[in-house]
């Protein structure tokens, strides 16, 4: 069998054009689901990407070098880079909404090209991102990257900027994130009971960007009463989580203790 080069094929096709790659095997249930999806799509995508089925039964050692635990897992490559990926078979509206959301376009670049200045601490990015998500109104990605940037200073405008994004979008999870977070930070302890006052301190100390004290204390609400108005410690404890993103040392420090209060 002919050697399968992925650097050529995929990495250096997409600085071409977009390559969607399709990780997949002929014994996998899912994968006979959506391989026919992606390929009915592929066919109307007039040119805009390409699709690239490689099975990973024939070409194991490609599917270990891309780190491929679990099919279908699909990859889009675009400019030489991977842009985005999935595993699983999503529905096929669905993978419509994917494919348009993150095939690149003239938008997509001015959106990233702001996002690296936010990134590299430009005093001006943050203004122009605002100009941009006037411009483009339609465009979820950019809401929630602003909402996501302007959370701890201004829930209210956070929360406002994502309430187009429902249920059905693919960032329909990242906003109730950004949802979550503004309840935490509006959150006032008219209770007086110790559950209460816990997350009225995590509010003080989310404010105050002590991520670490946040975390301490919305564990201890977990604790106390996880259940406490629909689960808002659980809920907030799972938002920060996502804000720092699973790797941050101070997300992996709390992590183990969350779990075991989740289960007393």
């Amino acid at each position: 069998m002919e050697a399968f080069d992925f650097e050529k094929q995929v990495v250096e096709r997409s600085r071409e054009v977009p390559v969607l790659v399709d990780f997949w095997s002929p014994t996998c249930g899912p994968c006979r689901v959506l391989g026919p999806v992606l390929e009915r799509l592929a066919s109307k995508a007039e040119g805009k990407w390409e699709l690239l089925k490689i099975n990973t039964m024939e070409h194991q050692q490609v599917a270990i070098d891309q780190d491929i635990q679990a099919i279908p897992h699909v990859k889009l490559y675009a400019r030489g880079k991977m842009v985005n990926e999935f595993v699983g078979a999503l529905p096929e509206a669905t993978l419509a909404k994917w494919l348009e959301e993150f095939i690149p376009d003239e938008r997509k670049d001015r959106l990233n090209a702001i996002r690296e200045r936010l990134h590299a601490d430009d005093p001006t990015a943050l203004a122009d991102l605002r100009g941009f998500v006037d411009q483009n109104p339609d465009m979820h990605m950019a809401r929630l990257v602003l909402a996501s940037e302007t959370i701890l200073d201004d829930a209210a405008s956070a929360v406002e900027l994502v309430a187009p994004i429902q249920m059905g979008s693919l960032f329909f999870e990242n906003a109730e994130n950004i949802r979550v977070l503004a309840e935490i930070l509006t959150f006032e302890d008219a209770q007086g009971s110790p559950v209460a006052t816990k997350i009225a301190a995590a509010r003080e100390a989310i404010q105050a960007r002590d991520f670490d004290a946040a975390f301490s204390l919305m564990v201890d609400a977990v604790e106390i009463d996880k259940a406490f108005q629909k689960e808002l410690p659980r809920r907030g404890t799972i938002a920060l989580f996502r804000l720092l993103g699973p790797q941050h040392p101070i997300s992996m420090k709390y992590r183990r203790r969350f779990e075991m209060a989740l289960f007393r």
